[in-house]
């Protein structure tokens, strides 16, 4: 803290001299003399402060950690002899100028002696359901989930971060009895090291088990409302910052030498003020014979953006479309997918929030067929999309490879500060039938959030589906 304290200090110290030092232009003398005697004591100026830019470029590599540039070196170390009075006017400038660059840095949100190295976070999520959904009336269940994380993030350099994340997520009542304590679903959620500014470039490597979230999590999301979200054992390697894309690989299964892979490409990139593209590609592989043979590529783009008038008035869209091809067990692949969702948010107080879209992911006609042709989601963040009763979330198996067209209308406003309530309607169809009848049904979901405080947070929900006889599937 001392330490960080009279940097800080000394480098206010030099501005200040840097201010006072920089030569106006004199009025032409004719002694020569008293002009050699201001172009001596101007070198022993610079000759100061380039001691002093040393200074600082040493107390920059103790607080930061990090190595000076070259050419800093070079300013801080250089020969001034010869120089003509303006030449050492303009390095003077310089001077200034790079020892406020690293005052700045220095005051930047990076590791000082002042930011604490270890961050602990905890969180505790219950949630009592009571679902019917298997359309076999009386035969109701209800269920209380408990979810419990702790996260422990270390910060050993400014550019180095490692996190580890305790996860204990159970049913009430599942344990055989009040002595039990096996601790069947306690999981080591979260274990990786995280190198930032590589080489120092604008580079980001991830190693260890983490969370892929990527664009809409349509297709790589963390599925947060299960009790028990997604994570991978993955390296993710990050170029970029504004606009960066994303390298990464991830070990899904182990299998000595055939084992289940998956590789991606997922980028965002600035196209104008508000408006951002968003492509990928996905590839899985799994290296065994016949049945469980999985080469399948996953290519797509995602186009989000929105534009806000001087009144305050919110106008938003989102828009993406995936291709897949390749083999899977004999079959091969080719199946798409692709959404659209227009959004307006007004100004008023009540925060009022429309979302109108629609959904359509491809199905099979025809079994058998040698074609596999209905869409697979992946690991989508399922929850979100297609009504909050998870009748359709896993695709193509939800839907017997039927595929699905949804179309939705989301309602929110605020009601008070602190309370929001919200209503989604949902209209589900199939895209191929072999039964005859298309008609899944409809769907109504209410949901009202309130935040208590800034740490407690209460959902209410409530969801009724009207089935159609596509149902019979």
């Amino acid at each position: 803290m001392i330490r960080f304290l009279r940097v800080t200090k000394m480098l206010v110290i030099a501005l200040g001299l840097f201010s006072l030092s920089v030569p106006t232009a004199a009025p032409a003398q004719d002694n020569t003399v008293e002009q050699l005697k201001e172009l001596q004591e101007l070198r022993k100026e610079v000759d100061r402060k380039k001691a002093e830019l040393r200074r600082e470029l040493r107390l920059l590599k103790d607080v930061l950690g990090e190595e000076p540039r070259d050419e800093l070196m070079e300013l801080a170390d250089g020969s001034i002899g010869g120089m003509t009075a303006e030449e050492l006017a303009a390095e003077l400038r310089i001077l200034r100028d790079e020892i406020d660059r690293l005052r700045q840095a220095m005051a930047r949100g990076r590791l000082t002696a002042e930011d604490a190295r270890f961050e602990v976070q905890g969180s505790t999520r219950t949630r009592l359901e009571w679902g019917d959904i298997d359309f076999v009336a009386g035969d109701a269940d209800v269920r209380q989930l408990l979810r419990t994380k702790v996260r422990v993030t270390g910060n050993p350099r400014h550019d180095t971060q490692v996190v580890v994340e305790l996860q204990d997520s159970r049913i009430w009542g599942s344990e055989f009895n009040t002595f039990d304590a096996s601790g069947d679903q306690v999981d080591l959620h979260l274990a990786y090291a995280e190198l930032q500014e590589v080489f120092g470039k604008p580079l980001r490597l991830r190693l260890g088990r983490q969370e892929l979230v990527y664009g809409s999590q349509r297709l790589l999301g963390r599925g947060a409302w299960g009790n028990t979200p997604r994570a991978y054992d993955a390296l993710v390697l990050r170029l970029g910052e504004a606009n960066w894309v994303d390298g990464f690989t991830a070990k899904l299964d182990e299998k000595g030498v055939r084992d289940h892979n998956l590789f991606g490409l997922w980028s965002s990139l600035r196209v104008a003020q508000g408006h951002d593209a968003g492509p990928y590609l996905l590839l899985e592989q799994d290296k065994n014979s016949g049945s469980e043979r999985l080469l399948r590529l996953t290519g797509g783009t995602r186009f989000t953006g929105s534009t806000t008038g001087t009144t305050g008035h919110l106008f938003g869209y989102d828009v993406e479309a995936a291709l897949q091809t390749g083999e899977v067990g004999f079959e091969d692949v080719f199946a798409w997918m692709g959404t659209a969702t227009v959004r307006y948010h007004g100004p008023s107080w009540t925060q009022p929030e429309i979302r109108l879209g629609f959904d359509m992911y491809s199905g099979d006609v025809t079994a058998a067929d040698g074609d596999r042709e209905a869409f697979d989601n992946l690991f989508a963040a399922r929850h979100s999309f297609f009504g909050l009763m998870d009748l359709f979330k896993s695709f193509p198996n939800d839907t017997d490879d039927g595929g699905l067209m949804d179309v939705r209308l989301v309602g929110e406003m605020s009601s008070s500060e602190r309370v929001r309530v919200g209503l989604h309607l949902h209209n589900f169809v199939l895209l191929e039938d072999r039964l005859g009848d298309k008609a899944l049904g409809q769907e109504a979901d209410v949901v009202v959030t309130w935040d208590y405080n800034e740490v407690t947070k209460y959902h209410w929900g409530g969801s009724i589906f009207v089935p159609g006889n596509g149902m019979k599937f």
